[in-house]
């Protein structure tokens, strides 16, 4: 009986054990803004090819592992920073979880996975793209944060490659109408998403000693340049079914109706001053936004096909 008893605990040890592992992995791949971008990707190639396929499902894991790859590298740059701020002091690194070196082999492993899966389903394209979005993200946004708080705006870019890596692995044009206006509203997107996040941890931000807004601009400037945004967004979103991107009527409407939301919602902006859960509320219906727009254009384009 104590036999079986440890054999029992020794598995439930282990079993904990790989649990634990498997989280702080999945912490260092910073799995919940590299499943969105996944999304996006599939956005972009199912505009262009808008049927299921092996090429298909290569890419999509491909870019998340890539995006998995690309932020475990930035847990390495960010590690001395992240540690002195309340929000990220917990992340893999600095919590002591994982060590640099450790990490830096998990990172060249999902890279180097992920771009294998890419190079097999997609494109020379899409594969060039996904290479250059990596040395965006890491080589110039990244270290850019420390100059300027500005750098949301050209960071904003990171959040327009993964539609357009979709397209291009499915086989689309660089240049097409079609997916620069979905690549456009992602970018202009996600710049109140990027300035929402710095007003909300602007603090812990300063803490860290990375540039933020509020060394520029009021709290409520801040409010009104993020809410001009914001419309900017919704605009974009709009603009969408002039190329035929939502063409179905239902959809369109839907798109209205959820734009007309985030519109109404937007500009509690203008009468809040930085109430951190009211901020937060805001920030999180604009990702529900981005995440209802994917899939109206994904709706559209399964059903286009048929």
């Amino acid at each position: 009986m104590k036999k079986t008893s440890r054999r029992s605990s020794n598995s439930l040890k282990l079993l904990a054990s790989r649990r634990a592992k498997l989280s702080t992995l999945l912490d260092l791949a910073k799995i919940r803004i590299a499943i969105p971008v996944a999304l996006s990707c599939l956005t972009g190639y199912l505009l262009f090819q808008p049927h299921f396929s092996q090429e298909l499902i290569l890419v999509v894991v491909g870019i998340l592992l890539i995006v998995g790859g690309a932020s475990a590298l930035n847990h390495i740059q960010e590690h001395k920073r992240d540690a002195l701020m309340h929000r990220t002091r917990y992340r893999p690194i600095p919590s002591g979880k994982i060590s640099s070196k450790e990490a830096a082999v998990w990172s060249i492993l999902f890279l180097l996975s992920g771009g294998i899966l890419l190079a097999w389903g997609g494109t020379p394209e899409s594969i060039l793209l996904a290479l250059f979005s990596i040395a965006w993200y890491n080589l110039v946004y990244t270290p850019l944060k420390q100059i300027t708080a500005f750098a949301v705006v050209p960071g904003a870019l990171s959040g327009a490659f993964p539609p357009l890596i979709g397209w291009l692995g499915a086989g689309g044009e660089w240049f097409h109408p079609t997916i620069l206006a979905v690549a456009l509203f992602f970018f202009i997107g996600q710049i109140p998403h990027f300035w929402l996040l710095l007003m909300i941890h602007n603090e812990d931000y300063k803490r860290a000693g990375f540039k933020v807004l509020t060394d520029i601009f009021t709290p409520m400037q801040l409010n009104r340049i993020t809410l001009v945004w914001t419309l900017a967004t919704i605009v974009v979103a709009l603009l969408l079914p002039s190329f035929i991107i939502i063409s179905s009527p239902w959809l369109m409407g839907a798109l209205a109706i959820s734009s007309l939301w985030i519109f109404t919602m937007s500009f509690f902006l203008l009468i809040i001053k930085q109430d951190q859960n009211k901020l937060k509320g805001i920030f999180l219906r604009l990702n529900l936004f981005f995440l209802l727009v994917m899939i109206l254009i994904n709706l559209n384009s399964y059903y286009s096909s048929l």
